[in-house]
């Protein structure tokens, strides 16, 4: 099995939805399968009083749009679907990854303030902590079309981070790209005989989330190892500060077998 032969990415109809996409097609492998979700959460229109009406209107007609573009960018990619669904963003995410055993959910890390923008606003962040696989954290490139030519990969000899060495090794094979190995230890002790040591580009001995923030200034990927942390736990996590924090996309790589349970579906098809 290749890495990232089934994705999920969350379109919302703003420039960073369409980011990830764009992203994704490009991570994904040659064969796979990618499924482009958009939600049209109609509840949030009540939030507005006697206004929702209008609101809700508007909701659908910018749902409805960023469903059709996504088809449309779509048009020319074998295996690769857009669905526009009923529900709440999160729980739409969380039910396609589960009905595509999806390796990789894709979603853009920041958004502009539109209707359907916000949406996803805070959508990113519970996918990290949530989803049963892989997550691109997808930021805008500005000017050329994104190209992960510099990726900068932490490790700090935990399975996961060389999970993600092993992730990133696949992209570089497939994609021409580089790769620079930073060991971000946090000042602990590693022996130098681990096989991994010998990869390693740089070593970091200072705190990993600004070692990596400060070397993702010459990269166009960063990739870390993560558990998918939740609650008071995640919010020192290395993976999820560097995720927002980052000067360029990251990508999380995930170990869907220490992930337990199942995620219900909680969204309803509208267009697929």
């Amino acid at each position: 099995m290749e890495v990232f032969d089934r994705i999920v990415v969350g379109v919302d109809g703003s420039d960073f939805g369409f980011e990830a996409l764009q992203q994704a097609l490009v991570l994904r492998a040659p064969t796979g399968t990618l499924r482009a979700v958009t939600a049209l959460e109609e509840a949030v229109a009540s939030q507005v009083g006697f206004l929702a009406p209008s609101a809700a209107a508007q909701i659908e007609e910018e749902a409805q749009q960023a469903y059709e573009k996504a088809v449309e960018r779509l048009d020319d990619q074998p295996f690769c679907t857009a669905r526009l669904v009923r529900g709440e963003p999160t729980a739409a995410l969380l039910s396609a990854c589960s009905e595509e055993g999806a390796t990789l959910v894709a979603v853009g890390g920041r958004h502009r303030s539109r209707t359907a923008g916000l949406l996803l606003s805070g959508v990113a962040t519970v996918i990290l902590h949530d989803a049963p696989c892989s997550v691109l954290f997808a930021h805008p490139q500005w000017g050329e079309r994104w190209y992960p030519q510099r990726i900068l990969v932490g490790v700090d000899g935990s399975p996961l981070s060389l999970a993600a060495l092993a992730a990133a090794d696949e992209l570089v094979e497939r994609l021409g790209s580089t790769v620079k190995v930073l060991a971000a230890t946090g000042g602990k002790r590693i022996a130098m005989d681990e096989p991994w040591a010998e990869r390693v580009d740089e070593w970091a001995p200072g705190h990993p989330v600004v070692n990596l923030i400060d070397a993702s200034i010459q990269a166009d990927l960063v990739v870390v190892g993560s558990r998918g942390l939740h609650g008071l736990r995640s919010l020192g996590s290395v993976s999820e500060r560097v995720a927002h924090r980052a000067h360029c996309s990251v990508l999380l790589v995930r170990d869907q077998r220490a992930v337990g349970g199942q995620v219900e579906p909680a969204s309803e098809d509208v267009r697929a």
